[in-house]
């Protein structure tokens, strides 16, 4: 397993360097802040509040019931 470990290592490693070499510091350092950003963007959220009730069946989330129905079966 070592082995496998030091035959990554050396594989990143080269391609980290072909990377600086290409592109440079300051390109990667933008491209790494720009993708830890866009990761932890809170408007990127998954939500099922705005999804129809077809949808929400799908993927299994509980329907929306209108106010309507709810004062009938009340």
């Amino acid at each position: 397993m070592r082995e496998l470990q030091l035959m990554v290592d050396d594989v990143l490693d080269a391609q980290l360097e072909a990377l600086w070499q290409r592109h440079g510091p300051w390109a990667i350092l933008k491209g790494l802040i720009g993708a830890s950003l866009r990761r932890k963007a809170p408007w990127r959220a998954n939500k099922i509040d705005d999804l129809d009730n077809y949808m929400r069946r799908d993927i299994g989330a509980p329907e929306i019931v209108p106010e309507v129905d709810r004062a009938l079966h009340a």
